[in-house]
């Protein structure tokens, strides 16, 4: 059997969904998935979103932060 593999680049302006989105394409993927995430908390309400965007991914998933 032949392995495939994908990638896909989310980008997008603050706000507009790029982790929900990328979240959606990786669970629809089904297969093993890497998830990059490149925000930094720099105040209290930037921190609160990287927890939840933490929470929705599933811990099978491998996240690079």
């Amino acid at each position: 059997m032949t392995a495939v593999h994908s990638s896909h680049l989310v980008l997008g302006g603050a706000r507009s969904g790029k982790s929900r989105h990328a979240v959606e394409l990786a669970a629809r993927h089904g297969g093993r998935v890497a998830f990059l995430a490149t925000a930094r908390a720099l105040d209290a309400d930037m921190a609160a979103r990287i927890a939840r965007h933490q929470a929705e991914r599933p811990a099978r998933w491998t996240t690079l932060e």
